[in-house]
This record gives structure tokens, C-alpha cells and sequence, in this order.
């Protein structure tokens, strides 16, 4: 008798977690790179082909109204125009149209020539009767006259000008001392018949004054002379005279331009101030005022004359762009 226990069946051994997890890794590697492989082949095809060309819509794309309304330009449909716009002259037309004439003038437009009144006096009449024409018998020959290839000889010359000379009264010699008289016109109008044109009630000037002659006895005023010796000494100047001892009410406005040791320094130093800068200094006063601090006596130089403080820094502004000191100060 057999015995089916002796062995036993044969037992599977356990599956074990890590199998499957490498299963699955493979089968997601192995989908990665095919996904990857599709997505660079479409990237490849879509650069070749280009862009996608999009299918348009059944009919013209833009359609021109029936009535577009607005107002239609000048001067368009010539045949000048299409030659600029093609490059080349257009067909024959069947019908031929000539561009609009100008535009003439309006009667507002037109130059009014003024009219006389009754009591005027007609320039044209005066000038007829001041001129008469020539005589018809004194009429000078046109075809004499008339230009030819020859040269003109002497007799023709001379028979010309009797000619034009013909019923002219012969100049007379003036008297001695007298003036011929001067006779002006404005546009070939004598002035006399001019003047007689304006009625003497219109206001304005009647006669032309003429300037006056510069006297005989006028003397021109000559600058007073420099001193002819430039090594001149300088009078001393007395130190109780430069110095100020005159009261300078509260508020008044100064430019101080330095200290000094002495009144004569400070003096000269306005003088140098003077000359270097004259316009600035024009109108301006001369003020040195004694002044001690730790025990040293010192001569401040000060100009005075302005309106206000504004002015004064404007001055002190005009000397700092020129490099020299200058403060501003206000009394108190």
C-alpha cells in the first residue's frame, strides 16, 4: 500500500513585494520611452511641415459696400493717376472728360480803382494840359525810325533827330544868380496837382519840415584831460575823513567786501574795486567802519545803496562768480 505522505506535495514559494516593483518600473521605463520617441517624431514632422495652413472661408474676403457714402476726392480716375499707381499708361477710354476749369476770381476780389469826387481835380487832365501831344504835322516818320540791317549814316542820324526835336521850345540860358526851379512827381504825377488832389480840411502834416542847421557857434564838450604825469604821487588821505562815524539806521542793507588792518588799505581796496568792477559798483556808496574782536582793531569795508537784502545778495552773487569775496549783511 503506498503512503502519500511520505513527501508530501510540492509547495510555490512565496511571491515576493520586489518583483512586482520591478515589473512596474519596466513596464513605465519602457511606455517613457516610447511617448518620448512619438513626441520628437510629431516635433520633427510639425517643423518640416511648417505651420498649419488654416482653410479659409467660402467667398471674398472684403467686399465693397453698394454705398460707401463719404465724399469722393478730387481730381481721381485720371489718366495721369494711373500711371503712377500701375507703372504704365492705362487703355484708351470711350468717353474723354477735360479736367474742370480754375476757379476764377471772385468780384470782392477785384481792385476798385477809387473815383474822384465833383470838386477833385483829375490827375490825367492836368497832365494833358500841362503836356499837349505833337502837332500831327511834327509826327515823326515810323518807318525812318524803324530798325534795319544797315548801320544808320550820319545824314540819317541827324535827320532822326530833327525829327524828335521838332516843335520843342530851344533851352534858354539861365540869368546869373538865378536857381532853376525843381519840380518833383510821384509815379509821373506832378506834386503840385497831387497836392491839389487832398482838400486842405484833411488833418495831417501840410508842409515838410526840413531839419534845422547845427549852429555855427556849437562848441563839442571834451572829456577833461588826463594827468600828463602818470608817477604822480597820491595826496595822502586823512584817516579820521575815510573812516565812518555817521549812525546807519536798523535794517539797512550792505555788501561787505573785506576787513582791513588799516582805513588806507580799505580805501584802496574800493578804488581797485572801483575800477575792476564799474557797472556793478555804479550808484553804490563807500562805507569803512571801525570794529575790534579779541582785542585787535580791524576796518571792515562795506558798499551801501541797495534797496533791500535781495539786492544785496544779487550784488554779492555778481562778485563771487568774478572769485572775489562778498557778504551780505543787514544792520541790526
Amino acid at each position: 500500500m503506498a503512503d502519500f505522505t511520505l513527501e508530501g506535495a510540492q509547495q510555490r514559494a512565496p511571491l515576493r513585494a520586489g518583483n512586482v516593483v520591478n515589473a512596474a518600473g519596466a513596464i513605465v521605463s519602457l511606455g517613457l520611452i516610447v511617448g518620448v520617441g512619438v513626441w520628437g517624431y510629431n516635433l520633427v514632422m510639425r517643423d518640416i511641415s511648417g505651420v498649419p495652413v488654416v482653410r479659409a472661408m467660402e467667398g471674398p474676403m472684403r467686399m465693397v459696400p453698394d454705398n460707401p457714402g463719404g465724399e469722393v476726392a478730387d481730381h481721381t480716375g485720371l489718366a495721369v493717376n494711373v500711371v503712377a499707381a500701375q507703372g504704365q499708361a492705362a487703355p484708351p477710354e470711350d468717353t474723354v472728360m477735360l479736367a474742370p476749369a480754375t476757379t476764377g476770381l471772385a468780384a470782392e476780389d477785384m481792385v476798385v480803382m477809387p473815383e474822384a469826387e465833383a470838386t477833385e481835380v483829375s490827375p490825367s487832365e492836368q497832365i494833358t494840359e500841362a503836356a499837349p501831344l505833337a502837332e500831327p504835322d511834327t509826327a515823326i516818320d515810323v518807318a525812318a525810325v524803324a530798325p534795319s540791317e544797315a548801320p544808320l549814316t550820319a545824314e540819317q542820324i541827324l535827320a532822326l533827330a530833327d525829327q524828335i526835336a521838332a516843335g520843342a521850345e530851344p533851352l534858354t540860358d539861365l540869368e546869373e544868380g538865378a536857381t532853376p526851379p525843381v519840380q518833383t512827381a510821384v509815379n509821373g504825377v506832378p506834386s503840385a496837382v497831387i497836392a491839389d488832389i487832398v482838400p486842405s480840411t484833411v488833418p495831417g502834416v501840410a508842409v515838410s519840415l526840413r531839419p534845422v542847421t547845427r549852429p555855427a557857434g556849437l562848441v563839442v564838450a571834451s572829456a577833461p584831460a588826463a594827468s600828463s604825469d602818470p608817477a604822480a604821487p597820491i595826496a595822502p588821505v586823512d584817516p579820521t575823513v575815510l573812516v565812518s562815524t555817521a549812525t546807519i539806521p536798523v535794517g539797512t542793507s550792505l555788501a561787505q567786501l573785506g576787513a582791513y588792518d588799516s582805513p588806507e588799505i580799505a580805501a584802496e581796496e574800493w578804488r581797485r574795486f572801483n575800477g575792476r568792477f564799474t557797472d556793478y559798483l555804479a550808484g553804490k556808496e563807500r562805507l569803512i567802519q571801525e570794529a575790534s574782536r579779541g582785542g585787535r582793531t580791524f576796518y571792515r569795508l562795506r558798499a551801501m545803496g541797495f534797496e533791500d537784502v535781495a539786492d544785496a545778495r544779487r550784488f554779492c552773487a555778481a562778485l563771487v562768480a568774478e572769485n572775489t569775496d562778498c557778504v551780505p549783511v543787514v544792520v541790526r
